[in-house]
């Protein structure tokens, strides 16, 4: 919990660490398909794990930029299953 007249809200934090969990993820997919591209005769694999990273990547950024928003802007219908009441 934040101290009392600290303004910082947990949620936002929470918020903020998707949005860098999503970053991470997009980052691991593009790298993934970036070998790929040079080493693409060795395994299929790496293709269904890439795109894997990028979905979650996205809906991750998607999550955490609807988490911050709805709570900075304190709207109940945004911010409700964010941890903020």
């Amino acid at each position: 919990m934040a101290a009392p007249g600290s303004g910082i809200n947990p949620a936002i934090i929470i918020g903020a660490l998707i949005i860098v969990f999503g970053i991470i993820h997009l980052g691991v997919g593009i790298g993934i398909v970036a070998k790929y591209r040079r080493y693409n005769d060795v395994c299929q694999q790496p293709v269904g794990l890439s795109g894997y990273n990028i979905v979650i990547g996205i809906l991750a950024l998607v999550t955490g930029i609807v988490c911050v928003i709805g709570i900075s802007l304190g709207k109940a219908a945004l911010s409700k299953y964010f941890l903020c009441s």
